[in-house]
């Protein structure tokens, strides 16, 4: 029994340490999943625009039962206006683009998800936990940082391929 209360009050120390991190973002939800140990749902960065319009994207971060990971991910659905234009292009220069995008990513070491058939993807950044020993502040944001470089990175390049800044032809370059 000594084992298992060490257990929980560890996964609950480590919500707790996570929950004050979030004090710098804004809490959306706390996700209930009975795979999960712990689970929230926020915003990051926080702050609103003029017009009202949230300035930071979604995020989540997960500690599965049993694992020893925190991931921390941000989804990107895509636009319609963005749909549209993948839509109308070669499946070849569609293919291109998202391998440009792949490679980023790995070069910045982070996971990703592509589900283009619900026009969807996500960057992936996962924190190994000892445990003897919490995170730091700096560790959880530096990884929620390089994740939302690679999220807005991959916006950027997006919006540049959809309004034909450069021309489809630029990606026979990176094969």
């Amino acid at each position: 029994m000594g084992v298992k209360s060490k257990k929980i009050m560890n996964e609950s120390k480590l919500k707790q340490v996570i929950l004050n991190y979030l004090s710098n973002a804004e809490l959306k939800e706390t996700l209930h999943d009975p795979k999960l140990e712990l689970g929230f749902s926020f915003i990051f960065p926080k702050g609103t625009t003029p017009q009202g319009r949230p300035i930071g994207r979604p995020f989540t971060v997960v500690k599965a039962k049993n694992k020893n990971i925190l991931e921390i991910t941000s989804p990107v659905p895509l636009a319609p206006e963005h749909i549209k234009k993948l839509e109308s292009i070669e499946k070849q220069a569609k293919d291109k683009f998202v391998r440009k995008l792949i490679k980023q990513f790995v070069l910045k070491e982070v996971f990703f998800t592509f589900d283009l058939s619900h026009n969807r993807y996500a960057v992936i950044d996962n924190i190994f936990l000892d445990k003897n020993r919490v995170i730091s502040r700096n560790t959880f944001y530096n990884s929620v940082r390089k994740v939302l470089g690679c999220v807005i990175y991959s916006i950027l390049e997006l919006q540049d391929f959809c309004s034909g800044e450069f021309d489809i032809s630029d990606l026979k370059l990176i094969l």
